[in-house]
């Protein structure tokens, strides 16, 4: 667990994730990486500079049967309080809607059921098992089938439910979670998702995976090129040519006269 602890650390301390009084509900999906968030965060009670509580809530989709009695006793066995709440969106996304690509309209039900219910519990944070690769693959995602670059923040304040989400396994391998959770015999529940592991994230895993035919450890790279915005040379940081001036409008011709007092 010293590799997990790191990285929630690394992302605690560099995006600082918790503040004093904080409560944490854990998004719990039964998968290594949420468990293992789970487990980490209450270690990480220990080591941080800072006191908080952490729950978790794990919901149930309702796609078919599925018995969570190992996770409860787990999450029981580690002293953190686990709600298993009971949802139709199984039922919504593919019988009732009957999604042809199901992944986007399932993710933003869970997503408000895991806020409204954090903020039930009286707790500021909501916290996501995403890991570095999950990282990466959202990034490859947005640029090859959005055109823009772009991924998920290791935190984000949403406004309109007043919580916080953060990610702290940000800067966790995903080989490393899955040799822990087997190390560590984790209750992890098997997909019962009818699409699982037939996503257009699997294709990015193997996109991501082709270029360490050409360099050592890509993923390392690509992660810091994300996380150094230092280094940032996109074209929205140049000093381009500007256009006619009669083209520009009044909020740009402002940026103009300013840029140009500057220079």
């Amino acid at each position: 667990m010293k590799r997990i602890l790191g990285c929630i650390r690394r992302a605690d301390e560099r995006y600082h994730m918790l503040c004093p009084g904080d409560k944490v509900c854990v998004g719990v999906s039964g998968g290594k990486d949420s468990l293992l968030l789970l487990y980490g965060l209450k270690l990480y009670q220990r080591f941080s500079k800072v006191p908080y509580e952490v729950v978790g809530v794990m919901l149930d989709l309702g796609i078919s049967g599925q018995d969570f009695s190992p996770v409860r006793a787990w999450a029981d066995s580690i002293e953190v309080p686990l709600d298993i709440i009971k949802t139709d969106i199984g039922e919504i996304v593919f019988n009732v809607r009957k999604e042809s690509h199901p992944c986007a309209l399932c993710a933003k039900f869970r997503r408000g059921a895991l806020n409204d219910a954090a903020r039930a519990r009286g707790c500021n944070l909501v916290a996501l098992g995403h890991n570095r690769d999950d990282v990466l693959e959202t990034f490859f995602l947005s640029l090859i089938y959005e055109s823009r670059l772009n991924t998920f923040g290791p935190v984000t304040y949403l406004s309109r439910k007043e919580v916080t989400i953060i990610r702290p396994l940000v800067f966790l391998p995903e080989k490393y979670a899955l040799s822990t959770a087997r190390r560590l015999e984790l209750p992890i529940c098997k997909p019962n998702c009818p699409v699982a592991g037939n996503t257009k994230r699997e294709d990015m895993k193997a996109v991501i995976q082709y270029f360490t035919r050409f360099v050592p450890n890509p993923e390392e790279r690509f992660m810091n090129a994300i996380a150094d915005t230092h280094k940032y040379s996109m074209w929205d940081r140049m000093r381009l040519p500007p256009r006619d001036l009669e083209e520009m409008t009044e909020e740009e011709r402002i940026a103009y006269a300013q840029l140009t007092h500057r220079r």
